[in-house]
């Protein structure tokens, strides 16, 4: 009965939470919008109306109980109080302003409160007092990692800097730097502000000061365009009178006169504001009477609601009887479901642990593996003696046998997991099979067999299809025939059977004359781990995976895989395929061969964590003749990725105190524009879920194909040709 009645709780308090959000919701939206305005008119100097609106607004502020709108209307007060010349309102004001916005934790918002604080001091003539409030809002700025809090600290450290009584070299110099820093900052994130202005403005000042006459004249235009569009007529008439002071000092006095006049129009428009200020707060009081209008229209609509909810009580009660009802007989339905149920929780359970095994396994098995698959193949091209040879064909083989393994196990995961996908993409078939047969030399000659091919050559080159795929069939399926022959031969016959349209249609035949499958057991061996142990001597056994994956994969390109076979007499497995006809005039050989060249002398970034996969990724890329550099945790690779440019950076994932998408998120905040491809040895799936959230443009397995490789480095710098070097 329990369940019954912990659904019956949860049923009730969420009909009382329903009638309190009815009773509590406010409209506040437009009293924030309130504010803004509010701030906009005091920094135009209509202060007056501004300190009228938010006298109003802290009234309300009052039964809200909301103390983010009660800091930010105190610090508007501040503002205005500042502009209107009543420094104790000002001080006393902004404070209150700082000392809510750090009881709520917004940074922010401190640090408009520290700027704004020590302005008031430099206007009181307290450099001192005012540079340490504006060195606490920089510091709360670069902490909090925001480009735009950093304006307004930049801007007043600048401004104090070349406002000092010695304006020394090293002092103007000084502020220059804070100033242009925070200039592009305030383009970008303040757009049709006063503060781009007030930068302008500055600007033209310091590079007089460093005799810089043109780029002075040229902020001096700048100032004035952005003030008139933007009608900051204290900005404006300040940008007068200091560039009429200039012209004097050089002696330019019909000029000076000219600007003098201009400022002198500015100032009177200003004091015509000031003149008109009691009009524009009865102004206000009229707005602030609509408002209140329309708040009482809503305390009204509300009351019709409360009404109608009152009424409809009664019918709430006979809905609550009909639902309890309801519940009962729920509560019966589950109780004969609850095994169900519990059985379906441990499934998913169940189901959620092996793909999180398959995830990790994954990973842990790939990243060794691929040491050893890459290094021997590397070892190969190299000249080695031949028993050194034998001995490095050996360890491939065997790495590869593994991987091949573990791609079987993964498969079939991702089959019964319903994730299975195909990869469509442009290969040539014929470079594709004797590419398999070349990497099972070691098995054939172990097994002391011969192997032909009969390719028909009338197949076109190169085909469409998932060639991932075909490829894992056709390693099992000619695997299978060599591990259960001895001595003997295995035939490949690959033809053209049908060619339609855009379409054609391929067989593909697998033969053997080994030990051959017994006509009972045929029905059997496409089973999951199924095998004939009893018939093969060899040291291995396997995991009985390989058919059952053939015939998954085939049936998911919409083939069938048959068998023929006798005991003693050998096996026959064979199946047909559709791909597509090519639009591609190049094969994909050529295409790796230009892709290679273009790559050749880039410099890539490999960030990786292990050691071995640092020294294996980077002599890869030295034998395709790619620079690279390597670092072995994020945080490396986000310094250096500060402080060099790279036309790639190769990204393993799975890294100690901060991942690979960690790193890719940092370095994303600085470089938008550096391709970053995961070089990982994690699961597909896990890959594919989350590259995309964080900015990764690729993904390669490891260990991987070369030409693979090649090819998505190569389609991911040209998706961002501004990386190119």
């Amino acid at each position: 009965m329990k369940y019954f009645f912990y659904t019956l709780v949860v049923f009730l308090k969420c009909v009382f939470l329903a009638y309190a959000q009815q009773k509590t919701t406010m409209p506040i939206d437009s009293v924030y919008k309130e504010v803004d305005r509010a701030f906009e008119l005091a920094k135009k100097s209509r202060y007056g109306e501004a300190i009228e609106i938010s006298n109003s607004l802290l009234n309300y502020s009052r039964n809200t109980r909301d103390q983010r709108l009660k800091a930010k209307i105190y610090n508007v007060l501040g503002t205005a109080h500042f502009f209107a010349g009543n420094d104790s309102l000002s001080f006393d004001f902004l404070f209150k302003s700082k000392d809510l916005f750090i009881k709520i934790k917004d940074t922010s918002k401190i640090i408009i409160a520290y700027n704004n604080i020590g302005v008031n001091y430099r206007y009181l003539g307290n450099l001192d007092e005012s540079n340490a409030y504006f060195k606490k809002s920089l510091e709360l700025a670069e902490k909090g990692n925001s480009q735009k809090d950093l304006v307004h600290p930049l801007y007043n450290i600048g401004l104090n800097l070349i406002s000092r009584n010695k304006d020394t070299l090293n002092d103007l110099t000084e502020g220059l730097m804070y100033l242009k820093r925070g200039e592009q900052l305030a383009e970008k994130f303040y757009e049709h502000k006063s503060i781009v202005a007030e930068f302008y403005e500055t600007l033209s000042f310091v590079y007089n000061k460093l005799g810089d006459k043109e780029e002075s004249q040229a902020y001096y235009d700048r100032t004035i365009a952005y003030a008139n569009k933007h009608n900051y007529l204290d900005v404006l008439a300040e940008a007068h009178l200091q560039r009429a002071e200039i012209q004097a000092d050089k002696n330019n006095f019909e000029q000076a006169y000219s600007t003098y006049k201009k400022y002198s129009l500015v100032k009177d428009s200003i004091n015509s504001i000031k003149q008109f200020e009691k009009a524009k707060q009865v102004e206000a009081n009229n707005f602030i009477k609509e408002n209140k209008i329309k708040l009482k229209l809503i305390e009204n609509e509300k009351a019709i609601q409360d009404s109608v909810i009152a009424k409809s009580r009664v019918f709430n009660i006979a809905l609550m009887v009909f639902i309890l009802m309801l519940l009962l007989f729920a509560f019966f339905v589950f109780k004969k479901n609850k095994e169900l149920k519990l059985a379906k929780i441990r499934a998913e359970r169940l189901s959620k642990v092996k793909s999180d095994f398959y995830s990790e396994i994954s990973h842990e098995l790939r990243t060794p593996l691929y040491a050893v698959i890459e290094l021997s193949g590397l070892l190969l091209k190299e000249n080695v003696n031949a028993t050194h040879k034998e001995y490095l064909e050996s360890l491939k083989f065997s790495g590869n046998h593994l991987m091949s393994l573990i791609n079987n196990v993964l498969e079939l995961n991702s089959v019964e997991s319903g994730k299975m996908r195909l990869q469509i993409s442009n290969f040539d078939l014929k470079n594709l099979i004797s590419n398999i047969i070349d990497s099972l030399e070691y098995a054939l000659r172990d097994s002391n067999n011969s192997i032909s091919l009969k390719y028909d050559s009338t197949i076109p080159r190169p085909i469409v299809g998932d060639s991932l795929k075909l490829s894992q069939v056709l390693i099992n399926l000619i695997s299978n025939a060599i591990k259960f022959t001895n001595n003997g031969h295995i035939e490949i016959v690959i033809n053209k059977v049908e060619d339609v349209n855009d379409n054609i249609k391929i067989y593909f035949k697998i033969s053997d004359n080994g030990l051959g499958i017994s006509l009972d057991k045929q029905s059997q061996i496409f089973e999951d781990f199924y095998q004939e142990l009893d018939k093969n001597s060899k040291s291995y056994k396997g995991t009985g995976l390989g058919l059952a994956i053939v015939k998954r994969m085939l049936t998911a390109m919409g083939s069938d895989i048959q068998v023929i076979s006798k005991e003693n007499e050998g096996s026959t497995f064979w199946f047909e395929l559709t791909f597509q006809k090519s639009t591609s005039d190049s094969l994909p050989n050529e295409n790796y061969k230009n892709l290679l060249e273009e790559l050749q002398d880039y410099t890539f970034l490999v960030v990786d964590d292990n050691k071995i996969n640092l020294l294996v990724t980077r002599k890869v890329l030295d034998q395709l003749k790619i620079k690279s550099k390597t670092v072995d945790s994020g945080l490396k690779a986000i310094e250096i990725a500060k402080n060099e440019n790279f036309d790639c950076i190769l990204m393993d994932l799975h890294m100690p105190e901060m991942d690979g998408f960690e790193t890719t998120k940092y370095i994303r905040e600085f470089n938008l524009e550096v391709p970053i491809v995961a070089l990982t040895a994690a699961s597909t799936e896990e890959v594919e879920n989350k590259i995309n959230d964080y900015d990764i443009d690729a993904y390669v397995l490891k260990p991987f194909i070369i030409n693979e490789f090649v090819e998505t480095i190569n389609r991911v710098i040209k998706n961002k040709p501004n990386t190119l070097t």
